[in-house]
């Protein structure tokens, strides 16, 4: 390693050593002594983030470095160690339920975010009232969704997911909130120091079906739970 290059922090190196299972990324190799690479050379990024390392053993690092496994190839290796390639889940058919209700749930919170950027768009240009109330509406029927969709994805998972789920779910309304200048319903602010960082809380989240996934699926019931009404105090009605 350059002298001058600082180490890769103690978080981000475990986060890519869980991503591959503390095993050489390269599915034929597999080997569990492994280092951390740059799949985009350290010189020309000069930063560490976890889209750009992956883990491989001292003989694939080499041959990556001299040349004989290209870039290409080990951005396809990266990859395949996202819980959702289809590499994945032919790997760990047992987890698809619960990786199809983290995809749902990512989706409702990104369309309710959407929403509410939209919304703040519309009334800067100024725009009807009928028009605010539609863009008004459909925030709020997308925070239902969110709300259905966190319930279904609690359903089958790990006490610790769930809880990183309610905490998304709550800064996702609180940043909504802010957005369309409302106030913020009480069963939406969390207890003790409260963080919208939703980035940060995404990768938490990342991390955690990483750790999910490596290990045999849980039993459960698959259960449809009750759609909830629990934005009534963020949906105006309207005559």
């Amino acid at each position: 390693m350059p002298a001058n290059r600082p180490a890769i922090p103690s978080a981000l190196d475990r986060r890519v050593r869980v991503e591959a299972g503390h095993r050489c990324a390269i599915p034929v190799c597999r080997v569990p002594v492994i280092e951390i690479a740059h799949i985009r050379p350290w010189a020309q990024v000069r930063r560490h983030e976890f889209e750009n390392l992956i883990a491989l053993c001292p003989t694939c690092h080499t041959l990556f470095d001299r040349g004989h496994i290209d870039r290409v190839s080990m951005l396809k290796y990266k990859a395949n160690l996202s819980p959702f390639s289809p590499y994945a889940l032919a790997a760990h058919p047992d987890h698809i339920d619960f990786l199809a209700a983290y995809q749902k749930f990512r989706v409702f919170i990104e369309t309710w975010l959407t929403a509410a950027l939209a919304f703040q768009e519309a009334e800067q240009r100024g725009s009807s009232t009928s028009e605010l109330r539609r863009s008004f509406q459909a925030i709020g029927h997308a925070a239902k969704e969110a709300s259905y969709a966190r319930l279904c994805f609690c359903a089958v998972s790990p006490v610790g997911v769930g809880k990183l789920a309610d905490q998304i779910l709550n800064a996702t309304m609180r940043n909504a909130c802010k957005v369309v200048g409302r106030p913020v319903p009480t069963d939406f602010l969390d207890a003790g120091p409260v963080s919208d960082d939703l980035p940060v809380m995404w990768a938490d989240l990342h991390h955690e079906i990483h750790e999910v996934v490596d290990k045999p699926a849980r039993k459960t019931v698959k259960v449809m739970p009750t759609r909830p009404i629990l934005v009534n105090d963020l949906v105006e009605k309207s005559g």
